[in-house]
């Protein structure tokens, strides 16, 4: 895992109810696939047996293309709890007919009831778990799929249970998944992005996992029949003697899966990239099943393949890991249905290669050029992933990002905040130009200028929203360039833009509770009381809507925020902007008692007369670079200048002044 920022903590009770249902809808599939025979007796229908594996899978895969579409109807976890409900439905009506029409629709319900899992399963655990735990999550969630594949193997081993018995088990554990995941019915791939993300479906991850997919296909659906042959004709092996080798196969998959995370650490350690770790287990995983097929020995064969499962779990599991959570939600499902189109494709192409264009071959040689798919695409990804930086360098980068670093000592008496040449862009167009600013503790600092001149902008990169070019920002002596608004937030650095500061469909009391949200019950009680006390307005109108409120008392309500919850540094953005002259005269006393209680105040404002009456220090902005620089009393102290600078530009007015002062 490149990137260990910090996300969300992962849901253990949705990755369990995930994983469970996983399994149930692996557990079909070797029933299906070992009592072809009883099945085909039962229905009177050998040749129809074959026919419906095809038909089941393409209605797998058409309904797995139609999931995108259900996105904006349906959250993630309904659409799961439904379709577990459908494939129970359609194992059921499989394990009780003898009737070959009602099987072959109920094979088509646990196509159709399979594909939201097949879609949405890994996207909601990548999404759901930290960064740093995503690889686990999606270990365990493969290792969990190969339980579900193994378990009918081992009890064909030990007892001889009829294929509806396996049928009916299937369909109990399928609809205990529904009733799992009905828990986690509102969950929804529309999860917070933690890193930044793509919304193009044909990115490079993406367009590595279609391939990475059809290998995979081509390999576990192509290559099963010959499989099959070459244990019963080749070795001369039982049936139970077949599904104890296949058994083993899956155990040992899910055990690797189990110790992923320990070996992709090891990875990590050495210095290596995710695409090398991905790619170096589909090569193993090519060279495996290779070997394996043309094994000269039984226990060589098995080993081979007890290996190969586990890397290609580990792989599907790095690349769930790497692909997901660098997509925009929308595209997301879109992307897992084409990784199954893709898997479909290789398992057709794989069958049809070996049935028809190499059907005289030996089924060794049938098993063995499946490799070359594997092989192929780990190479690609080796080969074409983008150059990245070895681990140790992409941790500290990752850990730069986020962990604020120190510039001066605790007790040194710099300023609170200080802004060091500062640049910032949209785009191709540079909007702030090493701009300096500094503010002290206990000091209200105004930030004027004329409308474009860069003001907002300014206060969104020190608040984090907006990315720098250039130069860095030095807040209570840590470097803050890099590191993210949430951290700022709990740092003590809060921001008001002007009436946007409070949440409109609740009432005056419920955002005043909210803004006290991780503060002591007690402490937010008193500031909720300051605040009524302050602003009475607010009292009277504390059951009333948010979004009814004046933009005046929209103003008083933000201010309350920083009553109740006391910041270090308050930034204020458009103080005044469509307020009553009477209102501002309430909230400027408000605005000086925060500064004299400790805090810093940054406040960006248009209106001189109005910054300059509380502040103390001024800053003059004009075409994103600051002009003016100095204590607001002498500013206060020579409107005309002011006037000009507006009138005339900063630059002329202080050339002229400094002319006039000359003369004198």
């Amino acid at each position: 895992m490149d990137n260990e920022a910090e996300g969300r903590p992962g849901n253990p009770r949705l990755l369990a109810a995930v994983a469970w249902q996983g399994a149930a809808l692996a557990s079909p599939l070797p029933a299906l696939l070992f009592w072809r025979e009883e099945i085909a007796e039962r229905l009177d229908r050998l040749g129809a047996v074959t026919g419906e594996t095809a038909l089941l899978g393409a209605a797998a895969v058409v309904a797995a293309l139609a999931v995108p579409r259900l996105r904006d109807k349906l959250p993630a976890g309904a659409m799961l709890m439904l379709g577990g409900l459908v494939a129970a439905v359609g194992l059921g009506l499989m394990a009780w007919t003898v009737e070959l029409a009602l099987f072959t629709v109920g094979g088509v319900l646990l196509a159709v009831g399979a594909a939201p899992g097949l879609v949405a399963h890994r996207i909601l655990l990548a999404t759901d778990a930290r960064p740093a735990d995503r690889f686990r999550t999606l270990s365990w969630y493969w290792a969990a799929v190969a339980v579900g594949a193994s378990w009918p193997l081992l009890v064909r081993i030990f007892h001889p249970v009829g294929y509806g018995t396996m049928l009916w088990i299937s369909a109990a554990l399928m609809l205990v998944g529904a009733l799992l995941i009905g828990r986690h019915a509102l969950a929804h791939d529309e999860d917070q992005e933690v890193e930044v993300t793509v919304a193009r479906p044909d990115v490079p991850w993406a367009r590595r996992s279609y391939g990475a997919a059809f290998a995979v296909g081509a390999v576990v659906i192509g290559g099963a029949d010959a499989a099959q042959s070459l244990l019963l004709g080749e070795w001369q092996r039982s049936a139970v003697q077949n599904a104890a080798v296949l058994a083993a196969g899956s155990g040992a998959a899910a055990l690797i899966c189990l110790f992923g995370p320990w070996y992709h650490r090891l990875h990590r350690l050495a210095g290596s990239r995710r695409s090398d770790a991905i790619g170096t287990q589909l090569l193993m995983a090519g060279l495996l099943v290779f070997l394996g097929g043309l094994s000269f020995t039984y226990i060589g064969l098995v080993v081979c393949w007890l290996f190969a499962g586990g890397a290609i779990a580990l792989a599907a599991s790095g690349l769930d890991a790497a692909v997901f959570p660098s997509l925009a939600p929308a595209v997301r499902r879109a992307v897992s249905a084409r990784q199954v189109l893709w898997a479909g494709a290789g398992g057709l192409a794989g069958s049809l290669v070996n049935a028809h264009v190499i059907g005289s071959w030996s089924d060794q040689w049938k098993i063995g050029w499946l490799g070359l798919p594997l092989l192929v695409a780990g190479w690609a990804i080796r080969r074409f992933a983008a150059p990245a930086r070895d681990a140790e360098t992409t941790a500290a980068q990752a850990q730069a990002t986020t962990v604020p670093r120190r510039v001066y000592g605790a007790d040194s008496q710099g300023p609170l905040l200080a802004v060091e040449q500062v640049s910032v862009a949209y785009g191709s167009v540079q909007v702030l130009f090493d701009v300096d600013l500094q503010v002290e503790e206990g000091a209200v600092v105004a930030l004027l200028g004329t409308n474009g001149a860069g003001k907002t902008t300014l206060l969104r990169s020190i608040s984090g929203l907006e990315p720098t070019i250039g130069g860095r920002m030095v807040y209570a002596g840590l470097d803050i360039t890099k590191t993210r608004p949430t951290w700022r937030v709990g740092m003590g650095l809060h921001q008001i833009v002007g009436g946007e500061a409070v949440v409109g469909p609740l009432t005056v009391a419920e955002n005043l509770n909210l803004f006290g949200h991780g503060v002591d019950r007690s402490q937010r009680d008193l500031g909720i009381a300051e605040a009524y006390g302050l602003f009475p307005r607010l009292a009277e109108r504390s059951t009333q809507r948010a979004a009814t409120l004046s933009g005046g008392e929209k103003q008083m309500l933000s201010l309350a925020k920083a009553i109740i919850a006391p910041p270090r540094l308050l930034l204020i953005d458009e103080f005044s902007l469509g307020l009553a002259p009477t209102v501002i005269a309430d909230l400027l006393p408000v605005v000086r008692r925060i500064a004299d209680q400790g805090a810093a105040v940054l406040l960006v404002e248009q209106s001189v007369n109005i910054a300059l009456s509380v502040a103390d220090h001024a800053y003059v902005m004009e075409k994103g670079e600051i002009g003016y620089s100095g204590p607001a009393e002498d500013l206060r102290s020579r409107p005309d200048l002011l006037q000009a600078a507006y009138l005339e530009g900063l630059a002329k007015a202080l050339d002229r002044d400094g002319g006039e002062q000359g003369v004198r």
